[in-house]
């Protein structure tokens, strides 16, 4: 990684200062639980003052607008970039796998390609960990972006997507969450092109208190484009969740079709769920829903396995991979799929 490209993130960081609660984008997140990141020996000039070629990939990293630490801690602590290119018309499968507690990824989806990539943990325990992930996904393409990590006890991690789809592209996002740490995930997509869709799909499965946060905000910057997301949790013990999306579309982007919905079962009685959906529409020609339900496993359907002999713990168990697995259905057949109902196999 460029040291001034570096040296400009890291005086970003210094610009912005710890995030604080009245932050939007983290309202939900426990920030007294990350550690400073703001080095105050840096240049707080060195954003204005990088080489050329640095100040080309700053912009093409969004460096100088950045407003989420977590987007910008991979590039300032000089992580490697990895970086692929998949030719036009290419099908391939890769996994992806940090080797260090700051990662950074860079990918270009050629047209008409069909790609899936699976995303591993570094389980090498750090204070903090964070990833950032670039994708461009050009015309035609097909992308699955998936990740089912063993449960893992680290501390603190953070991932950063930004993604960006031309014309008729699709991207189709799935994850199961279960780690006993506190996690965030933050995507930022642009929707580009006509006929761009991107589909987001997460189950947290989580107890003790474990906590996971997502943040995505999602630009309709054409018209005939379509974004869903659709979360589902299972929360034990003192575990919580939070989810805030964001859906902004364009002036003139008419025919834009957008829905999000969170689902979740609380399975103790000090679990809890926060959700925040912002829908800023600047164009009437579009249909744009969101919903959210928070209950217990249903009653009914546990009187209706156990009174058939179905012992109580196994009926809770029953209902718990049907909800789970309802999210995931829907997938075409490939990696994701297989490899998420697998995982939940054994939930």
């Amino acid at each position: 990684m460029n040291s001034e490209l570096a040296q400009a993130a890291q005086a970003r960081i210094n610009a912005l200062g710890m995030p604080k609660r009245n932050n939007e984008l983290w309202s939900f997140f426990p920030v007294h639980k990350i550690p400073s990141v703001v080095d105050a020996g840096a240049d707080c000039t060195a954003g204005g003052i990088v080489a050329n070629s640095a100040a080309v990939e700053c912009a093409d990293f969004g460096i100088a607008a950045e407003t989420d630490i977590a987007a910008l801690l991979p590039i300032a602590k000089s992580a490697p970039a990895m970086k692929k290119d998949f030719a036009a018309g290419e099908t391939e499968m890769g996994l992806i796998k940090s080797r260090d507690d700051f990662g950074h990824s860079i990918f270009n989806i050629g047209k008409n390609a069909k790609v899936s990539l699976e995303i591993l943990d570094n389980k090498v325990e750090h204070e903090i960990a964070a990833e950032r992930f670039d994708i461009n996904v050009e015309e035609g393409a097909e992308l699955e972006i998936f990740f089912a990590n063993p449960a893992n006890e680290l501390p603190l991690q953070f991932r950063h997507f930004a993604i960006k789809q031309s014309a008729n592209s699709t991207v189709h996002f799935s994850n199961i969450l279960q780690d006993a740490g506190i996690g965030r995930i933050s995507i930022d997509v642009d929707l580009n092109g006509e006929g761009a869709n991107f589909d987001y799909r997460s189950l947290s499965v989580l107890k003790g208190s474990a906590s996971k946060h997502q943040r995505l905000t999602i630009r309709h910057n054409a018209p005939n484009t379509v974004s869903s997301q659709f979360a589902r949790n299972l929360l034990d013990e003192k575990s919580y969740v939070s989810y805030d999306g964001s859906v902004i579309v364009g002036n003139g982007c008419s025919q834009v079709n957008s829905s999000q919905l969170v689902n979740s079962i609380l399975l103790g009685d000090e679990s809890s769920v926060s959700v925040k959906p912002v829908l800023k529409i600047y164009h009437d020609d579009v249909e744009c829903t969101h919903g959210n339900t928070c209950g217990e496993l249903d009653a009914d359907q546990m009187f209706y396995l156990t009174s058939r002999g179905i012992p109580a713990e196994t009926a809770k168990k029953m209902l718990m991979k049907s909800f789970a697995k309802e999210l995931f259905l829907p997938l075409n057949d490939g990696p994701a799929k297989k490899r998420l109902l697998q995982v939940l196999a054994y939930l």
